[in-house]
């Protein structure tokens, strides 16, 4: 009796992966027949580590960095590479080319070549106020090399122009995080954070509130209500480092030139019905800055931070839950 009933507890788990931190919560069967609740956490760590051994840009040995020095137009590609690139470039059209995923040259010129490691991080109050220079918008690559990318599910091929690179980590997470939810339908509740990238549902069909971090501090504020869908966060306070010859750095591109700049803005949460969806609202809300912010996050709603460390709250953000999903910046 014992042993069933563990069998049936919910299971929540936590592990380094995707240079991040990865959060897999799966509740209890809604419906006869599935897996247990470990079990299907071991399915979504699996598919996570597959991902990741698939996707990233700082392991050679990955299709994605095969795919970025292959000398042909266009290259055979597994489905998931396939579909990594559908996702990024879905959050392109979406963003209208602010979340670019031809970007990498601009990324590893900043200095982000490697897996980033933490005691790099500059501290962001600090880095903001050496950061002196104006804020403005990012805008779009006036090339739009992006819509020059394309797949081929029936060719099973991904093409691009020869020696243009592409880098799926501005989607990645959030698309892990849409794979992952396909595997646990059929459980009360479920979650899956993927670096701040988080997918929320459930056969329960209850709101969570997945709370959010104060850029500066750390300290959480009230956060977002979601039953079933995606929140994102984009933001500074993790990734900021100082650049090849000493400016200040991070990895937010602004397509136009090539390199980060700061618009005002220090972190965006957005929700979205998926976390690709959701991650791209974060990012064009990040890149846009604090004038164009609130029109792309008004729909499904979202929270963003200013240079001072200012709120600002908008869309239908409820903030009932009977339980708390932690996610940081």
């Amino acid at each position: 009796m014992q042993a069933a009933t563990t069998h049936h507890l919910p299971t929540d788990r936590s592990l380094p992966l995707m240079g991040s931190d990865v959060r897999i919560v799966v509740g209890p069967p809604a419906r006869a027949g599935v897996p247990s609740p470990p079990e299907a956490a071991d399915a979504v760590e699996a598919l996570l580590r597959r991902y990741d051994a698939t996707l990233s840009r700082f392991r050679p040995d990955s299709e994605l960095s095969r795919l970025n020095v292959d000398p042909r137009e266009a290259v055979p590609a597994s489905a998931l590479l396939r579909a990594a690139v559908h996702a990024a470039l879905e959050a392109a059209e979406l963003s209208g080319g602010l979340v670019d995923p031809a970007l990498l040259d601009g990324v590893e010129a900043a200095g982000y070549r490697g897996s980033f490691e933490p005691g790099r991080r500059l501290d962001l109050r600090r880095a903001l106020r050496e950061a002196t220079g104006a804020r403005r918008a990012a805008h779009p690559d006036p090339r739009a090399r992006w819509r020059f990318i394309s797949v081929d599910d029936v060719a099973g091929t991904v093409t691009r122009p020869v020696g243009l690179r592409l880098d799926t980590g501005g989607t990645g997470k959030g698309h892990a995080a849409d794979l992952a939810a396909e595997l646990l339908d059929g459980y009360a509740y479920w979650m899956v954070d993927c670096g701040g990238d988080v997918r929320v549902g459930g056969d329960g069909s209850s709101p969570r509130v997945v709370d959010v971090q104060h850029p500066f501090t750390g300290s959480v504020v009230d956060g977002v209500s979601i039953a079933d869908g995606g929140v994102a966060t984009s933001g500074l306070r993790a990734r900021i480092w100082r650049g090849p010859t000493g400016e200040i750095a991070h990895h937010l591109i602004d397509p136009s030139i090539g390199r980060p700049i700061l618009t005002g803005l220090i972190a965006v949460t957005a929700l979205a019905p998926t976390a690709v969806r959701a991650e791209a609202l974060a990012m064009a809300a990040m890149l846009s800055g604090p004038h164009t912010a609130p029109r792309l996050l008004e729909r499904h709603g979202g929270i963003a931070f200013d240079d001072a460390g200012r709120e600002h709250r908008f869309g239908p953000l409820s903030r009932w839950s009977r339980s708390r999903l932690a996610v940081g910046l």
